[in-house]
């Protein structure tokens, strides 16, 4: 009796894990208004087209019809994406569709060009709510960049650029090693 209660457990878990899908997005409150955030497509890969995505909707409304309530607002939102020391600027525009489960479905396009850590600082006006809020991969509620090489095919001829980039590096500092050398 004991087995079969522990083998229905294992196959109603594997039917969870298959039929949920995984949505790893960061979630914060701001005024009356929950914002979801996270990439486009996840696991993000660089050199692949992705962008930030934000869904708006309101927190604990008890309204008739909520969709309406966020048609009404004028949004103003802007992403400032920061990956080391860049950063760049990109405006928040409605996805299509519009609505996701009740939620505005805003959204910005970009080619993460390298694997690492993005953050995103959200700044702009829901309505009359001023919003400044920033959301790191680093975190971990949503994806790094990973590297296009962890899933390329076939293999031959990519070119790891980060690797490249250590090569390069490694060999200015032992040219500047030697022109060190030759000058003294």
């Amino acid at each position: 009796m004991l087995r079969s209660i522990s083998k229905i457990c294992v196959l109603l878990t594997g039917i969870l894990l298959i039929a949920l899908p995984v949505f790893a997005h960061e979630g914060r409150e701001v005024g009356d208004y929950e914002l979801i955030f996270g990439w486009r497509n996840e696991p993000a890969v660089s050199n692949q087209i992705n962008g930030p995505e934000l869904f708006i909707s309101l927190h604990g409304s008890a309204q008739a019809d909520p969709q309406a309530a966020l048609e009404a607002l004028d949004i103003q939102l802007q992403a400032e994406i920061s990956f080391g020391p860049e950063s760049t600027i990109l405006l928040l525009t409605p996805a299509r569709p519009y609505y996701n489960d009740g939620a505005l479905h805003l959204v910005a396009d970009l080619i993460p060009t390298l694997p690492g850590d993005y953050s995103f600082r959200i700044t702009g006006t829901i309505g009359d709510v001023a919003v400044d809020e920033t959301f790191s991969s680093a975190s971990g509620e949503f994806s790094s960049v990973e590297p296009a090489s962890d899933i390329q095919f076939p293999r031959a001829g990519i070119v790891d650029l980060s690797a490249l980039m250590e090569q390069i590096a490694a060999l200015e500092a032992r040219v500047a090693e030697l022109e060190a050398a030759a000058g003294s």
